[in-house]
C-alpha cells in the first residue's frame, strides 16, 4: 500500500510538472527569414520615421550647444526629390535654450542618430556627408540665406540673438529633407 501512494505521489508530481511547462503551439506559423533581402528595401525605408538628429554647436572648444528643433521633413523612394516648406525658427524655438558664441566664432553642424535607425546609418544618412545644408539666418526681422555650407557657418560681428533655419537634404539612394530650427546669442561676454 505504501508503494502504491508513493507511486501516485510521484505521477500526481509529474502531472503537475508537465501541466505547468511551456507547451508548443502549433497554429502558429513559423517565421521565415529572406536572407537575401536588400538593407534598403521599401518596407525598411517605410520604418525609418524621423530623419537623424542635427547638432549646431560653438567651434570655439567651450560647450555653448543649443537646443534644435526637428520641424517638417519628407523622404521619397521614387527617385524624385521631396521639398519641405521653409518655417520660421522664431516660431519653433519659443521657451528653448539659445547657445552662446562671440562674434566672429564659426557654428559648426554635425549629424548623430539614434542606434535603432540602423537602415539610416548602413546608408549614410546619419552624417552630414553627400548632403546638402542650407542656412536661413534671422536677425531684427531679417532674413539671409546661405546656399551648401557645408558643416560650419562664421558667425556674425553684430552682438544680438539670431534664429537659424537649417535646411538638410538628401540626394542618396534615398531621397529627402529637413528642416531644424536653433538660435545662438552673439556677444563678446560670451
Amino acid at each position: 500500500m505504501k508503494n502504491k501512494t508513493i507511486h501516485f505521489i510521484i505521477l500526481l508530481v509529474l502531472l503537475a510538472l508537465a501541466a505547468c511547462s511551456p507547451q508548443p503551439q502549433t497554429d502558429v506559423k513559423p517565421i521565415q527569414k529572406n536572407e537575401q533581402q536588400p538593407i534598403n528595401s521599401p518596407t525598411e525605408k517605410r520604418e525609418l520615421g524621423r530623419p537623424a538628429e542635427f547638432y549646431a554647436f560653438s567651434g570655439n572648444g567651450d560647450d555653448n550647444s543649443t537646443t534644435i528643433i526637428l520641424g517638417h521633413y519628407c523622404w521619397t523612394e521614387n527617385g524624385k526629390g521631396c521639398l519641405v516648406e521653409p518655417e520660421d525658427p522664431r516660431n519653433l524655438l519659443s521657451d528653448t535654450i539659445t547657445g552662446r558664441v562671440k562674434p566672429g566664432d564659426r557654428i559648426l553642424f554635425s549629424m548623430g542618430i539614434n542606434p535603432s535607425w540602423t537602415w539610416l546609418s548602413d546608408n549614410g544618412l546619419d552624417t552630414l556627408q553627400g548632403t546638402r545644408v542650407d542656412i536661413t539666418q534671422i536677425f531684427k526681422g531679417v532674413e539671409t540665406r546661405y546656399k551648401n555650407v557645408g558643416n560650419s557657418l562664421d558667425v556674425p560681428e553684430e552682438p544680438g540673438r539670431y534664429f537659424y533655419l537649417a535646411t538638410v537634404t538628401w540626394d542618396l539612394e534615398v531621397k529627402g529633407q529637413a528642416n531644424y530650427a536653433f538660435a545662438f546669442s552673439v556677444s563678446p561676454d560670451n
